[in-house]
């Protein structure tokens, strides 16, 4: 019997796998970020997608409201409304709008601190409710849950002079991080969460250093600020991180803010794009980027399983990427893996797999429907992601075009590859899938941009290439 795989199975092992990329962040380098941003963020829309079909199913459920519930959610609606009328002034009265960060904990593993240490370069003041207290350059104040400095409420944390606030307790990448505009330290039951508010145009002098080496080409470093800016602004308005007061976090379940301090290029990078955003009928475009591209647009027609293959066959001139090690890669699946991961995800619904097939393909090649036959019964997984999850390398070996071994990754590097069966006297012993690319395929490739930057191509150019002739990239002050 025919198994639909459930929108609930891309949430399975999310904790874990976040901790996982993050770590693999850190080892192997700034360009992997972005893969690891959009797959997370995708798994927190997966959530609250789940979540409001939940909602929506009880609402159906239930028929009728006391009136202290009806009051409650008609004052709930008048707040929102308040707050995106509040909103709505503040993106529209300023062209470089102040951004709310919310800044996680120690490499990324909570919203939420036990303890925060503030200090700066420059003399600075904390302000609590009718309460305010000055400091020295260098003067150190350390928050736990049990501070009196709670009684009077939030905190607010702001430099008489122009200068930085420093986190030495917060583990980043960069050693003691530094942090432009202001910051407030709330304390809530779960822990003390921690609020960086500073100029749009700033954010990104963070952003695109900790999203794309510096040592990119410029005109590649201007692509990365314009695709950062869209999607600082679309969060800004989207409202997806308001439970914290904030309108996105430093990891990357939005895009990694300051894990690496602004450098010379990225700087020169924002301010020469200051402004400028990325538009299709009037709206911003929502412009997601990854890591590595297999060479197929979104423009090319490789649904065909055949025209697919060919494709992925060889290299071609044309691919910007050919160079790079993740342009193509192989891994060999042994039947008993994959077993092992069909009873991990499907218990007791395949049981021993006897054949693998991609049943659908997007325009550009992405497989989006996986089929998994064995001696019990057939699934279908459908979504890119619970298919790299199902595919997960485990202690197989992810080889790659220049003969290196990847590194662990957690999930498929990529949806883009095609499946040949292997046997072994006649007995079918696994699986060859033969791929390319690092990350979901959706929008700019980092690595891309760079090459057509080393081939000259201008910051306008890279992303008409990767969004389309048919947007606008205008200067939105």
């Amino acid at each position: 019997m025919k198994r639909i795989a459930k929108r609930q199975f891309f949430l399975l092992g999310c904790a874990s796998l976040a901790a996982m990329l993050l770590s693999l962040y850190d080892r192997y380098g700034i360009v992997l970020t972005s893969s690891s941003r959009s797959f997370l963020a995708e798994q927190s829309q997966l959530q609250e997608q789940v979540l409001r079909e939940n909602q929506e199913k009880g609402g159906n459920r239930s028929t009728g409201q006391s009136g202290k519930e009806s009051k409650t959610m008609a004052e709930n609606k008048a707040g929102a409304e308040t707050e995106t009328a509040e909103k709505d002034e503040r993106m529209a009265s300023d062209a470089n709008p102040d951004i709310r960060v919310l800044l996680c904990s120690d490499n990324y593993a909570s919203e939420y601190h036990d303890r925060i240490t503030i200090t700066a370069d420059v003399p600075f003041r904390v302000s609590g409710q009718g309460t305010e207290r000055h400091c020295q350059a260098g003067e150190q104040v350390e928050l736990t849950m049990q501070s009196n400095e709670f009684l009077q409420g939030d905190l607010v944390f702001t430099m008489e002079e122009d200068g930085v606030f420093q986190l030495p307790y917060l583990k980043r990448a960069a050693e003691c991080p530094s942090y432009e505009g202001s910051l407030h330290v709330e304390k809530r039951e779960e822990g003390l969460i921690l609020i960086n508010t500073l100029p749009l145009e700033t954010y990104l002098c963070y952003v695109v250093p900790s999203e794309m080496p510096s040592s990119y080409p410029i005109e590649a470093l201007k692509a990365q600020a314009v695709c950062a800016r869209c999607y600082a602004m679309l969060q800004m308005e989207n409202s997806r991180c308001e439970e914290f007061g904030a309108d996105l976090d430093d990891s990357v379940s939005y895009q990694v803010y300051n894990n690496i301090g602004k450098t010379d290029a990225a700087v020169q990078a924002v301010q020469q794009t200051a402004g400028m955003v990325i538009k299709e009928d009037g709206q911003i475009e929502n412009t997601l980027y990854y890591s590595t591209s297999c060479g197929l647009r979104m423009e090319e027609e490789a649904s065909n399983e055949a025209v697919f293959c060919a494709a992925m066959s060889g290299s071609r001139a044309s691919d910007a990427e050919r160079e790079e090690s993740w342009y193509r890669w192989n891994t060999l699946f042994s039947t008993e893996e994959l077993n092992a991961a069909a009873e991990t995800f499907y218990p007791g619904q395949i049981g021993q797999i006897l054949s693998l097939n991609v049943l659908k393909r997007l325009e550009n090649g992405r497989a989006e429907v996986l089929q998994v036959t064995g001696t019990l019964g057939t699934v279908a997984i459908e979504g890119e992601y619970a298919i790299r999850q199902f595919l997960r390398p485990g202690d197989q070996a992810v080889i790659l075009q220049d003969g290196n071994t990847a590194p662990s990754l957690g999930l498929l590097p990529s949806a883009f590859f095609y499946i040949t069966p292997q046997y072994q006297g006649g007995v079918l012993s696994g699986f060859l899938l033969n791929g390319g690319g690092y990350g979901h395929g959706d929008g700019m490739s980092q690595n891309g941009a760079k090459h057509l930057a080393e081939e000259g191509w201008s910051c306008q150019e890279i992303l008409k290439y990767y969004y389309g002739d048919g947007v606008e990239i205008i200067c939105d002050t």
